[in-house]
Formats: structure tokens, C-alpha cells, sequence
């Protein structure tokens, strides 16, 4: 309808690119074969050269049906575009957001970047998933592309009406118009499933469909202290729990003593500070037991963080989850009786979520408050309640969670701690806003003034030194600085991956045995990467590198990758922190207070 040529569908992780890439892959060969001509598809993210089934693509489409150079696929993977200033101009590209988000920061070569993004369909999905940082250069880049006629499409299941009012009015902004009060007022609707979509100049919202069936789900409260009494009575009979903790320190904890303890059942830990290629196998065993065909097991327990909320088609019998903001825990509760099943042990025949470490005294564990803040988990907490309806209450009680203007009932005693939250929380969003600032584009000139000129000289000008790619993603996210290292372990003389048995570091100018050690990545603590001590890390990966790894300079795949190698045991040290691996519990940080997420 368009007269688009392609497609630009942007997820907020790896891994969920990583999910959806096959699926557009397919809608893709089909779509290739009712047009009768061969559609350029990519996957763009940083790790995209080690996913298979994208590396398989490439290989299948430079083939014939013998083999042979020059393939007849529905699809083709370009070379052309095989490059990163170039690869978002490719016709079909599926990757992370910051691929769509880099259209709001200066920096070189931003010219291609609106000229691949011009021509495509633009879908963002799990839109509710970025922070205000992240926000900030959404909206720009939806500026830029309604002055473009880009059609955007926003998928979200949870996003606060604010949010939602707010990307349409920038989206119409860049047509030349900016909605009043009372228009947006008028957008600010509670009903769920609703779609709220610009026709012209003007913003409509759907919310006529037919009924859905809810889901309710009970909601309990419990003491993590409780936890292992909890599940003596939730597995008594059999079932699959799920655990989502916020942090990879209580993550570990708790998989400590399943392991002692629920030795009849079926135990894993999933969490972020696995080895790329460990995370990727217990993924997989995870959807062989817990998918939808999977072959469940009569009794398992799976503790994670936060990557269980995203991308896992996986299901359980019962939940326990920590505190979270109510948009989180609604994503964790898509994975509590996610699929229909007639052989649900009986005490399970009906969802419940246990929810640890609320507290009617706003008194919250130390990780969790780390993560989220006092202030979403007080609001959650005192809007949660003891059941909610799925789908029906999705909208309302987020809505009633991120209105600030909606005041609590509180005791005298706790309106203090409960302002200081507010105020902590309100500081993080303000100094998040104006930092997005300083790297920002400006708004599209959509017509001469007096000042300004309808041209882009200047466009990019600021005092941001950034110059790359990698430079950008890592100012679209509002996160600490991090580390990712490739892990390795020493075996004689030599060295190994994790999961090899055999001395590897004589074959290394062997492109499998090289894209092999480039999978086993991992990334280091952020105790590491403080703006205090990343330089003295990093300079302490380097002088390993050089010490150790020159070899690696003769290799493509490998040349300049800093590695954490660990003895025969597991063990590691890495400028004054002492860390473990193995394949159970991941990175264990010796004498970390809160963990990671």
C-alpha cells in the first residue's frame, strides 16, 4: 500500500532477534515466491555471524540445487551489504533497536542509516522494554520518520498511555503538527487490546474487538526465606516451577540449595553471566522440556533473571518471582500456564504467582531496590492486589502504576521513604532526558525560517567524539560500560574452550575452530567496568593479548579479541577480582555483595 521496499523489524535483544529472524525468514521465501523475483534479507546485530540458521542462509543462497556457485533461494543475503555502515540499507533487515534508535544520534555516515530506514515498514517490538534514556532517541527517530511517511508499527502489551500518546505526537510532529492537550487527553485510553494509529494528520484509537477469555491468576505473597518450604509444598505431587529472581547473586543462591535439597527433580539455573555457548544449550533444553511440544518432565525447577521474561516460548506450572515494576511481572506471568494442557499435576490446575520480598513497610532487598528503585516497586506493590485477569486487567493496572498523579494511601510513617523514592526516581528519569540530549539529532527543518534553513549542513554538529558503530550503541543505551571477553581455559600448555577436551591453540587458522573460540563469549562483571577501574581492566586484557595471543593476529575471526583465560579448575583473576566458571552456575564473583542482572 506503501510502495515500500522492504522491512525493518527491530527487537530490544540478540536473542529476540535471534527468535523472530526465522519466522521472517519464512514469511519472506513465501512472499518472495508470489512476487517471482529474490528478496535481500539480513540480520543485523553483533553477533549475528555465529546464528546458524542466518550462516546457513548465506551459504544456501550462494548455491544451486548441486551445490554449485549461484543458488536459486527465494531469498538472497547480499555481500554487498555485509558491511556495518551499509547493512541497514539492505531491502528486509531484522536486528536490535539500537540499529532504529542510531537514526536519532550524531555520528558519521548517519545519512545512510535515514536512507536504508526511509525505504522500509518499521516494527518495534516490546516498545515498553526502553527507558527514558532510550525513549528520548525514539521519539526523535519517529520524528524523522514521520517526516519521511515511514509507516510505523509499535508492539507492546504493556506500555503506559503516556508513553504511547507521547511516540504518536512525535510521530506527527515530524509531519508538521503537534497534537493539543485535549487531543492527546483523548488517546489516553484504558481499554485493552486497543491500537492507536495516525490516519494523515490526525490519531484514532480502535478499542471495538471481540471479547477475549481472561486468564485470572492468584497472586501470594512469600518470604524468600520461606522458599525452600514453599517448594516442598508446591512440587509435593509434581510440577514445573519457575523462579525469577532479580539478580544473578540470588539466582546462584537459590540454585545452591535446589541442588542440595531437590535432588528428585529436575534443576536449572539461567541467567546472563553464562558463556554464550552454555546460555544457547540450556535455551535449547529448556524449550525441549518446557516448549510447547516439549516433553515435560514430572517435576523440574528453573531459576532466572530477568532473560526468562523475553523470547522463551516456555511454560510453567507456578510461578515465584521477586518484586518487579508490574510491567515486568506481567511479562513474567506470559510464562505461567503460557499453553493449554489437560496434564497439569492437579494443585496446578489453576495459575498462581507467588510474589517475594514485597513489603508493606517499603523496606525491599538491596538487589532489587539496585535494579528497579523503591519507588516502581512501592507503586507495584501497593497496586498488585491478590488475583489480576489476563488480558483484562493488563492495561488498567499498569496505567495506574506509572500515573504519578494517582497519589498512595500510605501511614504517615512511610510517606518519607515512600517521597525519597519518588524523588530518586523522578532525579534518574530527569538526568536520563538530559543526557540523551547531548548526543541527540535535532528535529527535522520542515520548512525555512528566518534561522533555520530546510537542509542538513551542520546537522551532525556537537562535541561528541563518536565515530563508530560500537560508539553509538553504546550511547543509546543508557547502561554502565561493559565487558564481553572471550572465555577460555587453559589445558596443558595450551588452551581450550569450556566445553572442549582437546588443546585448541595451534589450529586457530582453522575458521571453525576460530568462530568456535569467538562464540565462547561472556561478560565480565560490572565491578570491572566502573569509570573508575575499565581502563585498568581493559589495559590488563591487552597486555595479555599481547603477552599471550599474538598469534590471534593472524586470524580474521580472532585478531584483537580480549580473552579471560581461566586455569584448569575454573578459576580466574582479573584486576583484583577473583571469579569462577562452570557450567552449572555460571560466573560466580568472589565476595560480590548484590550481583548482577
Amino acid at each position: 500500500k506503501s510502495g515500500r521496499s522492504g522491512l525493518f523489524f527491530g527487537l530490544p535483544t540478540q536473542a529476540t532477534s535471534n527468535g523472530i529472524f526465522p519466522r521472517i525468514a519464512l514469511w519472506l521465501e513465501g512472499l518472495s515466491r508470489d512476487m517471482g523475483e529474490k528478496r535481500s534479507l539480513r540480520l543485523v546485530h553483533g553477533k549475528a555471524f555465529l546464528n546458524d540458521f542466518y550462516t546457513g542462509l548465506i551459504k544456501a543462497s550462494n548455491m544451486d540445487e548441486d551445490g554449485e556457485e549461484g543458488g536459486r533461494e527465494s531469498f538472497v543475503v547480499n555481500q554487498w551489504f555485509s558491511g556495518k555502515k551499509v547493512a541497514i540499507m539492505d531491502d528486509f533487515v531484522v536486528g536490535t533497536v539500537d540499529q532504529l534508535l542510531m537514526m536519532a544520534l550524531k555520528q558519521k555516515h548517519l545519512a545512510l542509516r535515514h536512507l536504508g530506514l526511509s525505504k522500509k515498514v518499521v516494527v518495534i517490538d516490546e516498545v515498553h522494554a526502553y527507558d527514558a534514556y532510550m525513549d528520548q532517541y525514539l521519539n526523535m527517530a519517529l520524528e524523522w520518520l514521520g517526516a519521511y511517511n515511514v509507516p510505523v508499527i509499535l508492539l507492546s502489551a504493556t506500555l503506559p498511555k503516556k508513553s504511547r500518546a507521547d511516540f504518536i505526537d512525535h510521530y506527527l510532529m515530524g509531519k508538521g503538527r503537534r497534537m493539543g492537550r485535549d487531543e492527546k487527553n483523548k488517546l489516553m485510553a484504558d481499554d485493552y487490546p486497543l491500537i492507536t494509529y495516525t490516519d494523515g494528520n490526525e490519531a484514532f484509537n480502535v478499542k471495538d474487538f471481540e471479547p477475549i477469555k481472561d486468564k485470572t491468576v492468584e497472586i501470594k505473597y512469600a518470604d524468600s526465606k520461606e522458599l525452600s518450604e514453599l517448594l516442598d509444598k508446591l512440587l509435593d505431587g509434581g510440577g514445573n516451577v519457575g523462579i525469577i529472581v532479580n539478580t544473578v547473586k540470588k539466582a546462584q543462591s537459590i540454585a545452591g540449595l535446589l541442588t542440595e535439597k531437590f535432588t528428585d527433580a529436575h534443576a536449572m539455573l539461567l541467567h546472563s553471566s553464562f558463556i554464550a555457548t552454555d546460555r544457547v544449550k540450556k535455551e535449547e533444553r529448556l524449550m525441549e522440556c518446557l516448549g510447547k511440544t516439549g516433553n515435560r518432565p514430572e517435576k523440574m525447577i528453573v531459576v532466572g533473571t530477568q532473560v526468562i521474561e523475553q523470547s522463551l516460548d516456555i511454560d510453567f506450572d507456578v510461578m515465584i518471582s521477586d518484586i518487579a515494576p508490574v510491567d515486568l511481572l506481567i511479562q513474567r506471568l506470559g510464562r505461567l500456564h503460557r499453553h493449554e494442557r489437560d496434564n497439569r499435576p492437579d494443585k496446578h490446575k489453576k495459575p498462581v504467582l507467588y510474589v517475594l520480598g514485597n513489603s508493606e513497610s517499603l523496606d525491599f532487598e538491596e538487589g532489587s531496590k539496585a535494579v528497579y528503585g523503591g519507588y516502581l516497586l512501592s507503586r507495584t506493590g501497593y497496586f498488585l492486589g491478590d488475583s489480576i485477569k489476563l488480558p483484562g486487567d493488563i492495561s488498567g493496572l499498569v496505567q495506574r502504576v506509572y500515573d504519578d498523579k494517582l497519589v498512595l494511601d500510605l501511614p504517615e510513617e512511610l510517606r518519607g521513604k515512600y517521597e525519597e523514592y519518588k524523588a530518586k526516581y523522578e532525579s534518574l528519569i530527569k538526568n536520563k532526558k538530559d543526557r540523551a540530549g547531548t548526543y541527540r539529532l535535532d528535529s527535522p527543518i520542515l520548512k525555512k525560517g528566518i534561522v533555520k534553513q530546510p537542509n542538513l549542513i551542520g546537522w551532525l554538529n556537537n562535541n561528541s567524539k563518536i565515530t563508530n558503530e560500537e560508539g553509538g550503541n553504546s550511547q543509546v543505551r543508557d547502561t554502565q560500560d561493559t565487558i564481553e571477553v572471550v572465555a577460555l581455559k587453559r589445558i596443558g600448555d595450551g588452551y581450550t574452550t569450556f566445553d572442549g577436551k582437546t588443546d585448541i591453540s595451534k589450529h586457530i587458522e582453522n575458521g571453525n575452530t576460530a568462530k568456535k573460540i569467538l562464540s565462547s563469549t561472556i561478560k565480565l562483571p560490572n565491578m570491572l567496568s566502573k569509570c573508575y577501574n575499565i581502563d585498568k581492566t581493559i589495559k590488563e586484557l591487552e597486555d595479555f593479548y599481547i603477552n599471550n595471543l599474538r598469534k590471534w593476529d593472524d586470524s580474521v575471526w580472532l585478531k584483537g579479541s580480549l580473552c579471560a583465560m581461566f586455569d584448569e579448575e575454573g578459576r580466574c583473576s582479573i584486576n583484583g577480582v577473583d571469579m569462577e566458571y562452570n557450567e552449572k552456575y555460571g560466573l560466580i564473583v568472589k565476595g560480590d555483595k548484590d550481583g548482577q542482572v
